[in-house]
């Protein structure tokens, strides 16, 4: 079981060109990428946003990658030959115009406009894709292990409340007999405050019977008990799990209501709420779980 909350950073290298790529997830409902490139290798999002959505299933990612080309040969120095061939020959022009002996300077020559340019190099395409990737992966290993580790202790905590929620549990299960005489008590207790009442025997006795039947809590304590058991071996699961332990949790927190709803004794509606509050811890926390 893994949590939704991680940092990673890598990094790579090519070329003489160093990528680092930083990768920050946080909870969300659903799986929510973000991608921020340099505009120079903005041809890049398609591919990486892709491997990000096989890293992460559930989340919110935020992936970022920077570029140092100081080790990279970045410039290429070109020289413009038909141009200076142009220069050459106009300044000889000039020479015999004007009657003056000499010829132009090589070094003049060279600082002409446009003799000499510097173009800008950029990494081979597939070379910068594969030490982006590398950078991503050792990012998204490093989050992946922080997911790990908050999965184990969100795993430790929805044990503790768990076995709280099935002692509660346990407790209902031995109170739950009880329920259908404590529910005919509490009838025939209210009955007694109205003497001008005269209430027919029979019809008495079919109340009676219903409202001990809408006292018995035994169905929602199974539920209980093994909605409890199916988180138990969800937690044990490799997989995302967070939506199924999210439906559960809300399960468990319908039957504490039910529970809550049905009660015939203070006792119940204690244990009732107990059950209430526990799944509510549970479901506060699962919205972290991947």
């Amino acid at each position: 079981m893994r949590s939704m909350t991680g940092y990673g950073r890598g990094q790579s290298a090519k070329a003489g060109t160093g990528v680092t790529a930083e990768v920050r997830t946080v909870n969300h409902r659903f799986l929510d990428v973000s991608v921020r490139l340099p505009k120079s290798v903005t041809s890049l999002e398609i591919p990486l946003r892709k491997r990000l959505g096989e890293r992460f299933s559930r989340g919110r990612i935020e992936f970022s990658l920077s570029l140092d080309a100081a080790g990279a040969r970045t410039t290429l120095v070109s020289a413009n030959l038909p141009l200076a061939r142009e220069y050459a020959q106009a300044a000889r022009q000039i020479a015999d115009a004007a009657g003056i002996k000499g010829t132009l300077k090589l070094s003049t020559l060279m600082m002409l406009p446009e003799v000499l340019s510097v173009v800008p190099l950029e990494m081979e395409a597939d070379l910068l894709l594969e030490a982006a990737m590398e950078a991503l992966e050792a990012a998204c290993d490093a989050a992946d292990s922080d997911r790990q580790r908050e999965g184990e202790q969100l795993k430790l905590f929805f044990e503790e409340h768990l076995s709280l929620l099935e002692a509660a549990a346990d407790e209902l299960e031995t109170a739950a007999p009880q329920q259908p005489l404590q529910a005919q008590e509490k009838l025939l207790k209210r009955l007694s405050t109205l003497p001008d009442v005269q209430a027919d025997p029979q019809r008495l006795a079919q109340e009676i019977a219903l409202f001990s039947d809408r006292c018995d809590i035994s169905e929602e304590i199974s539920r209980l008990k093994a909605h409890c058991l199916q988180i138990r071996e969800l937690l044990r699961s490799q997989t995302p799990v967070g939506r199924e332990l999210d439906f559960l949790a809300q399960e468990l927190n319908r039957e504490g209501n039910t529970i809550c709803s049905k009660s015939a004794s203070l006792q119940v509606t204690r244990l009732g709420l107990v059950c209430k509050s526990e799944a509510e811890k549970i479901r506060e926390q699962i919205q972290n779980v991947e």
